[in-house]
């Protein structure tokens, strides 16, 4: 019974650690073009090593920024969840559920307030992490708030 127990307790203290890795595997620069109902958008997308996504958009109708955050799951599965949008006109915030490709890419497809849209898309990194995410992406997204000393 110890045995099982402790075999158990590696086990989740393996899988607690797994999605901290994976977001910082993750950090970098990355570049989309996908289809959508109106037709192509192309973007870029910075994520930083605590799995926080920014990303800057153009479709044929508006130019588009979004920040949010990585869901990891087993199997290569990652999930882009955006949770804020800023637009000239209205947006409905993305939600990219996506296969891990190796290092440098991700198969997606997206899900929307108006929908699934059914295209594949590929994610492809184009550089490692940034030296300052921030810097690259200013007005993007809320600054995140800084612990207290």
């Amino acid at each position: 019974m110890k045995h099982q127990i402790s075999i158990l307790l590696a086990s989740l203290v393996a899988l607690s650690t797994a999605a901290p890795s994976v977001a910082q595997d993750l950090s970098g620069e990355w570049q989309f073009k996908r289809r959508a109902r109106e037709g192509w958008h192309t973007g870029k997308l910075v994520i930083d090593s605590d799995g926080e996504v920014r990303q800057r958009g153009r479709s044929p109708m508006q130019d588009y920024a979004q920040c949010g955050h990585i869901l990891v799951h087993g199997g290569g599965k990652i999930e882009i969840e955006f949770t804020s949008v800023k637009t000239g006109r209205g947006y409905s915030l993305d939600h990219f559920y996506c296969t891990l490709q190796g290092e440098r890419s991700l198969r997606c497809f997206n899900i929307d307030g108006i929908g699934k849209e059914d295209d594949l898309f590929v994610i492809e990194r184009i550089g490692r992490t940034p030296a300052s995410p921030d810097g690259q992406m200013d007005g993007v997204c809320p600054a995140r708030e800084r612990p207290q000393v």
